[in-house]
């Protein structure tokens, strides 16, 4: 290899770990169309994906970031409409039991804490995974709509994740 090639691949190699190894910034984050609005500490990117609950199957729609390089972060918000029908529940207060039960089956002990009366009906949550990790987050129901933020991270007490989930918002 010669001295052009050689020195443009270690410029290109010390690029990509600046890209990956960038400081994160925050990122304000609003839909009316979802009703919900957060700051993410990245750029998120959109997200849909279809969930087996015990409401029924919900399709999801929101957005989540994930730090370069960070296999064990994520944070997303997002938004689904409950199925009809009364599976689950009919107020608020069922779904918020069935949502409850849910994480306690999918991950055993769950740490809830009520939300206030401006920001819900809903709670705060945190769970340790089976796989070591811990998922803080925050589920609200208006408007025959599961609003939810949840951040994954390695660390149960995370600054960034209790600053997402405390930014997060569901829109009158």
């Amino acid at each position: 290899m010669d001295m052009k090639g050689g020195w443009l691949g270690g410029a290109a190699l010390v690029a990509l770990i600046a890209l990956g190894c960038g400081k994160d910034r925050p990122v304000p984050f609003r839909d009316e169309r979802l009703g919900i609005a957060i700051v993410f500490p990245g750029a998120p990117q959109g997200v849909r994906y279809a969930e087996s609950t015990p409401f029924g199957a919900i399709e999801w729609f929101g957005r989540a970031y994930r730090p370069a390089g960070r296999l064990d972060s994520n944070f997303q918000a997002e938004v689904g409409n409950l199925p009809p029908g009364s599976r689950g529940g009919t107020t608020p207060a069922e779904v918020m039991g069935t949502y409850h039960r849910w994480l306690i089956a999918r991950f055993g002990r769950v740490e809830r804490t009520e939300l206030s009366a401006e920001q819900g009906p809903g709670f705060r949550y945190r769970v340790r995974s089976p796989m070591g990790t811990y998922l803080n987050g925050a589920l609200v129901v208006r408007r025959g709509r599961l609003h939810r933020a949840e951040a994954t991270t390695s660390q149960g007490d995370e600054p960034k994740a209790r600053t997402f989930l405390e930014d997060f918002e569901v829109l009158p």
